[in-house]
């Protein structure tokens, strides 16, 4: 199982040159009902198989020149399966290597 500051690290050594560590990010896991997940973020299908409830964690990074990146990992909070990751750039979804 990979971990979402595993993978938000990995992530970001592809987007920044900057040294990110784990005391420079920002992080929190909130559940969410389906109902209030934001569709925008999600395939029609995607957002049709997402479970009743899901856990969302949210890690973000404030780079030296002020870019702010975000990356939410979602799961099933039933059984903690990975569903989706989401990267953020200033607000602009970003596709998984940009």
């Amino acid at each position: 199982m990979t971990y979402s500051y595993e993978r938000f690290l990995k992530g970001m050594a592809l987007r920044t040159t900057e040294q990110v560590t784990l005391d420079s990010i920002g992080y929190e896991t909130i559940s969410f009902f389906k109902s209030e997940m934001d569709e925008r973020f999600f395939t029609e299908e995607e957002f049709k198989t997402l479970p009743k409830v899901c856990m969302v964690t949210a890690i973000s990074y404030l780079t030296k020149s002020n870019e702010d990146y975000l990356m939410m990992d979602v799961y099933d909070e039933s059984n903690q399966h990975h569903v989706k990751t989401i990267w953020l750039k200033n607000g602009e979804i970003q596709l998984e290597n940009d």
